[in-house]
């Protein structure tokens, strides 16, 4: 299980973090957009925005889509390593022969 968060959240780093002059994976840095902070919605709990986020890409976190997935919940690869375990010890998810991540919900039985 650890070996496995391992390597996703290695291979997220090539994405999740990228930036590019000054412009980052999730606009410029810096800019808060259209919205201010105090106007936003509070966000889901990291553990929930993570589970959907793997739930909107199949189900399973693999090394093809851990940087989509990362992205999408707004999280970091540390915060993956951390989670991994607490969802698989929730029953939440569980870790293939193959290393894949699988949510278990109930719209990813």
């Amino acid at each position: 299980m650890t070996m496995a968060l391992v390597a996703l959240g290695a291979l997220g780093a090539c994405t999740a973090g990228a930036q590019i002059g000054g412009v980052g994976a999730q606009g410029r840095v810096g800019s808060f957009g259209a919205t201010s902070v105090a106007a936003r919605a509070p966000q889901a709990a990291p553990a929930d925005r993570l589970v959907a986020a793997i739930e909107a890409q199949g189900c399973a976190i693999t090394a093809d889509n851990v940087g989509q997935v990362l992205l999408s919940a707004n999280l970091t690869q540390q915060q993956l390593l951390e989670l991994g375990p607490q969802l698989t010890a929730q029953g939440r998810a569980e870790v293939t022969d193959d290393g894949t991540i699988r949510v278990l919900t109930n719209n990813c039985i």
